[in-house]
């Protein structure tokens, strides 16, 4: 395993957050959990406008945006924007981002997947 890490360029952890991303959707995962970019104006505001119509008012978590990363502030549960236009859930556990699920078009689909039973 450590030498099939080292060629991948990744620790051993690195090498399985990149199969678990695998596993839930290819390439396409793979570069949402490396890269980082800026969404563009409309594709934020179809998110925001998602998010706000899927929680009543107060109770839609609160959210930190960074970059096609956003973080439920206060909870272990993020979203990442892919370059295909879906959502992907992370969570951390053990201090790093990992892919939780597989994608959705619609970030409030996402967020609820891995928001579920916090």
């Amino acid at each position: 395993m450590d030498r099939l890490a080292a060629a991948s360029g990744r620790d051993r952890d690195g090498l399985a957050r990149a199969v678990r991303a695998w596993e839930y959707g290819g390439r396409a995962a793979l570069v949402v959990l490396e890269d980082e970019w800026v969404l563009e104006a409309d594709a934020l505001a179809r998110a925001r406008a998602s998010l706000d119509a899927a929680w009543d008012e107060g109770e839609r978590p609160t959210l930190r945006a960074a970059r096609n990363r956003w973080t439920v502030t206060g909870a272990d549960a993020q979203l990442r924007h892919g370059r295909d236009g879906r959502w992907w859930p992370y969570r951390k556990e053990r201090g790093r981002w990992v892919p939780a699920g597989p994608a959705a078009h619609d970030p409030a689909t996402a967020l609820a997947a891995v928001t579920a039973g916090e």
